[in-house]
């Protein structure tokens, strides 16, 4: 009889897991590199700029290259510079969760932008990272804008800190143990557990921008029909003196359209404690980062 034959079932499923994690795919692992790559090139770069960084000669990276440009991920310039397409961009937008969420928070974002002459963002969590799916900006022309696609740190955002502050207890945790681990200068796991906890109590988070000087983010969660935390709705709310409304104001309009898109998406009502909050000073940064 076969060793395959007198293994349990337990054992051949963590073999069979084991061995999926251990083949390799050398043309796919080229193709992502190469992407993974380009997405973090603020220039459009030579196929020997590619090779280079990769650590991989121009003859490996060649073929991939011309692949990756004929389905659409790479665009080349007339100076033979290659550059990242929106192909990724527009793939994600086709994943139907990432596409409702857009479609529901559209005319709603769009309509608290006008309404209180501020810019407004959503944000998703992705992996160490926040990523802006969804900006509308003010009619004003004095704005705050964030670019769609960008990364961010978690922990140096309030749409960051607000995703982390509601994921379930033993995710977040995982999730902090990670950041920490990751050598996040300044940040201390008391001083982050004590903004979590703040953002639980009152249900959002309220406060100076670490990167732009007077301008406030009010960040507010998105709730999905399971009452699951999906994303973050922020407004940098910027003083000005064609503004019509103040941050007080613009701060209850910000939480009603947050509840609009969040019962948009099926979910209740939210948390009793959550209702009836007063409107703070926000606290001022220690330290300079991503807005």
């Amino acid at each position: 009889m076969s060793r395959a034959e007198t293994a349990p079932p337990a054992a051949e499923d963590a073999e069979a897991e084991s061995g999926r994690r251990d083949y390799k795919v050398p043309a796919a692992e080229k193709a992502l590199d190469i992407l993974e790559f380009m997405a973090g090139c603020r220039e459009d770069v030579t196929q020997t700029e590619i090779s280079a960084a990769l650590g991989r000669s121009i003859h490996e990276v060649y073929r991939i290259i011309q692949l990756l440009e004929g389905r659409g991920y790479l665009t080349r310039t007339k100076s033979d510079r290659y550059r990242l397409s929106l192909k990724l961009f527009e793939l994600a937008h086709m994943h139907p969760p990432v596409n409702r969420l857009i479609d529901t928070a559209l005319p709603v974002m769009r309509a608290l932008a006008g309404r209180t002459d501020q810019s407004c963002h959503l944000v998703v969590l992705r992996g160490s990272t926040v990523l802006i799916v969804l900006q509308v900006e003010s009619p004003l022309p004095m704005r705050y804008s964030v670019a769609l696609g960008s990364h961010f740190p978690i922990l140096e955002t309030s749409s960051g800190a607000v995703l982390l502050a509601f994921m379930p207890p033993d995710e977040r945790d995982a999730l902090l143990d990670r950041l920490l681990a990751e050598g996040e200068a300044g940040v201390e796991r008391a001083a982050v557990e004590e903004r979590l906890s703040a953002i639980l109590d009152k249900g959002f988070e309220m406060r100076a921008s670490l990167a732009v000087d007077g301008c406030t983010n009010i960040t507010l969660p998105i709730r999905d029909h399971m009452g699951a935390t999906i994303a973050a709705l922020t407004v940098p709310y910027l003083p000005q003196k064609q503004a019509r409304l103040s941050r007080a104001a613009v701060f209850e309009e910000a939480r009603a359209a947050a509840l609009e898109i969040s019962r948009g998406l099926g979910a209740a009502e939210a948390p009793a404690r959550n209702r009836a909050v007063r409107v703070e000073e926000p606290a001022r940064p220690r330290r300079r980062g991503s807005p």
